[in-house]
């Protein structure tokens, strides 16, 4: 090469981290490098998204993506990180997905929404709709899902039969708020997700309810008997029995004191039951139905 840095340029000199050439100088895109070394340059004076992009003669939009960038890389932090973290974890239901226009140059940058979008149709089997093009870009590229974690997703709601994108996303966002960012966490919570709906399943079918989601107390009590407690099918509906003899209709709250007091006894089938004495109306029912109706409907 015939040139060389001219000494005399380091009279007036500031400093760049090394990070930027040894790590990001191929990953960066040209208006992420001006931006940074714009802030570098002038990082004593209050900066703003307007004031940069109008001495950069950059769109403030390019701007906040490079800002976004050099944070990611941890070489740009939040003045006030966790208001900042906050923040961010609440807003990602303010939902401004990119254009049509947007994922085309954001597709151009970075090989792997190419590959996103054209793995998506494989397991949807067919070619993508606009939105749901936006939303698996938007869930990837904006709030920063990891795109394995996004498969895992996909290919589940294909499996449950529900390979809706309104489906994908509401799961998406559930998991993102739960901080689960690697397959193995997105395993890990499919198995709690199994369980919880065998768990459901087992309730459901032996109080005769109809196919429904449970209220998260439904879904907290059928975890502990099945789970937790290990209540056979025959318990359940030795159970609800008492609790239709007793009452004429199905009351969680009254079922949950009849298997909390057969746990407590450790009966484990309903062979074991030893049968409780009737009681007068005046003394009341061997269970206090009314304050854990009461405990059923309080607030955690």
């Amino acid at each position: 090469m015939d040139y060389f840095i001219n000494p005399s340029c380091f009279s007036s000199a500031f400093a760049v981290p090394v990070d930027l050439c040894d790590k990001y100088l191929k990953l960066a895109k040209g208006e992420h490098i001006k931006v940074l070394l714009y802030m570098l340059r002038n990082n004593s004076q209050a900066l703003n998204e307007d004031i940069i992009a109008e001495n950069l003669a950059l769109s403030v939009y390019d701007v906040k993506e490079a800002i976004l960038f050099w944070a990611d890389a941890g070489i740009l932090l939040p003045k006030e990180a966790p208001k900042v973290q906050e923040t961010e974890k609440k807003t990602y239901k303010k939902i401004i997905k990119p254009t049509r226009e947007d994922i085309l140059l954001r597709s151009q940058d970075d090989p792997k929404i190419k590959w996103l979008l054209n793995q998506s149709q494989l397991v949807f089997g067919r070619s993508l709709k606009q939105n749901e093009t936006q939303t698996l870009v938007w869930l990837y590229d904006d709030c920063g899902l990891d795109i394995d974690v996004l498969f895992v997703i996909l290919n589940h709601a294909k499996s449950v039969d529900k390979l809706k994108i309104s489906f994908v996303q509401s799961l998406a966002i559930e998991w993102l708020e739960k901080g689960i960012d690697s397959v193995a966490a997105a395993d890990d919570e499919l198995r709690e997700m199994a369980s919880q709906d065998l768990a459901w399943k087992m309730v459901r079918s032996a109080f005769g309810l109809p196919p429904r989601k449970p209220t998260k107390k439904e879904n907290e009590l059928a975890l502990l008997w099945i789970n937790e407690w290990q209540m056979s099918k025959e318990m359940l509906d030795a159970a609800y029995d008492v609790c239709v003899d007793a009452t004429a209709g199905v009351s969680f709250s009254y079922i949950a004191k009849v298997l909390e007091n057969w746990h407590a006894s450790g009966y484990k089938t309903p062979a074991e039951i030893v049968k409780e004495p009737k009681q007068d109306k005046k003394q009341g029912s061997a269970y206090d139905l009314d304050l854990f109706e009461k405990m059923l409907n309080s607030k955690d």
